[in-house]
């Protein structure tokens, strides 16, 4: 490998090291190096009395630093091989000093070539080393052999090691690659879910001001235009209903302030959940001169506020129900309280309607009934015929207060 990188890069034949290769390999590479300049000094020093030796070998270390250049260019690498093997075979021709070159071009062979290839251009190096060794008349012909055989098994050793690094390390590169896009994945995925949440919630709290207006403020409307009318018909003591009406409108008013602000409904102030309902039929009563009759059964139970408050907005659309369309004369109101559960009922004995005619979501008013009590895991219950009034029945678990 040449400057670190030109020897990866210029590899066809097997995978190079990704970047920000862990620091062994980075030594290890830096080591092969080393090892190739110092044995190329070694042998040009050895061989100064020639001026060819010394040319030939400044000419291989440019070659071999040259191949910085050719991996930019992505050239492949076995040209640029075999171009260095063919320069050491001369340098060895013309001097045994050069012998030991083979230790780290045996290193290059493993890392540009095939494994098969490799373990092959390794032999015929051993042989060239043992040849020229034999062949310059060394004095001890064992070492010549032993040398170059021993050199060459740790060389491919240590290169196969060094292949095995480099795949763990791109191995944990791609590992690491996948955990960032999962990552990433999982980041845009909360982020989805956060707007979504977002949209829901803000899908709720409209439902939430839509049921609080019908129940509130479009109920406080029917009854000043009820008053409006009764007014008009009879054309009684205009003093009087004016005060009914603006007292109506202030109620409403209040109201209104208090489901922007998203608090308790004002009948609930200072007051449990039967007087708010006691408060309601007043109210009933006196505008519309319907009988209207409130019953508590069981031992009250404190209930959250949230409960007090679905319960109270069923009983007063119920009742607006009642005021605008049953034409009834009685209208009784069942507030029972049980281990279990707690239920209101609303009954009327008005002109009642086909509940199947008017479908399983009945009108506005209705859905918000059922929505604002399935909220709570609770569940509201319409039983009407024409001409045989209305029943409504509200219930919630109590074994789900918290």
């Amino acid at each position: 490998m040449v400057g670190g990188v030109s020897v990866g890069a210029m590899q066809t034949a097997r995978p190079h090291p990704p970047e920000g290769t862990v620091p062994v390999l980075r030594a290890m590479q830096l080591g092969q190096h080393a090892l190739f300049v110092l044995l190329l000094l070694v042998g040009a020093l050895r061989g100064a009395g020639s001026a060819g030796v010394l040319v030939l070998a400044g000419a291989e270390f440019a070659w071999y630093v040259s191949g910085l250049w050719f991996a930019r260019r992505g050239s492949r690498g076995g040209i640029w091989l075999a171009v260095l093997l063919a320069g050491w075979l001369a340098l060895v021709l013309l001097a045994p000093d050069f012998v030991w070159l083979a230790f780290a071009l045996f290193f290059l062979c493993f890392h540009l070539l095939p494994t098969v290839a490799a373990i092959a251009a390794t032999a015929a190096l051993t042989a060239v080393a043992i040849a020229a060794s034999i062949g310059h008349g060394t004095a001890n012909p064992t070492a010549a052999v032993l040398g170059p055989l021993f050199g060459a098994l740790v060389a491919s050793g240590t290169a196969l090691i060094y292949r095995q690094l480099v795949r763990d390390a791109e191995q944990r590169d791609a590992l690491l690659t996948e955990l960032t896009a999962a990552h990433r994945e999982l980041l845009d995925a909360q982020d989805e879910l956060v707007r979504l949440q977002r949209e829901t919630g803000a899908t709720a709290e409209r439902a939430r001001l839509a049921r609080d207006i019908h129940d509130t403020l479009a109920q406080g409307f029917s009854s000043i235009l009820l008053l409006a009318r009764a007014g008009l018909r009879t054309g009684g003591d205009t003093a009087a209903l004016l005060g009914r009406i603006e007292e109506t409108a202030r109620r409403n008013l209040v109201e209104a302030r208090r489901v922007v602000d998203k608090l308790r409904p004002s009948d609930l102030d200072d007051a449990p959940l039967a007087a708010a309902l006691g408060r309601v039929l007043d109210r009933l009563r006196g505008d519309t001169g319907i009988d209207a009759e409130l019953r508590v059964d069981g031992e009250p139970l404190p209930l959250p506020t949230g409960f007090d408050v679905a319960l109270l907005r069923v009983a007063q659309s119920a009742l607006a129900n009642v005021r605008l369309h049953a034409r009834a004369r009685r209208v009784r109101v069942t507030l029972a309280y049980a281990p279990d559960e707690v239920r209101l009922d609303v009954v009327d004995d008005g002109a009642g309607f086909d509940v199947d005619a008017a479908g399983s979501g009945g009108g506005f008013g209705l859905t918000a009934m059922r929505d604002r009590l399935a909220e709570l895991g609770g569940a509201v219950v319409v039983e009407s015929a024409p001409g045989d009034g209305t029943a409504v029945a509200a219930t919630l678990p109590v074994r789900m207060l918290p």
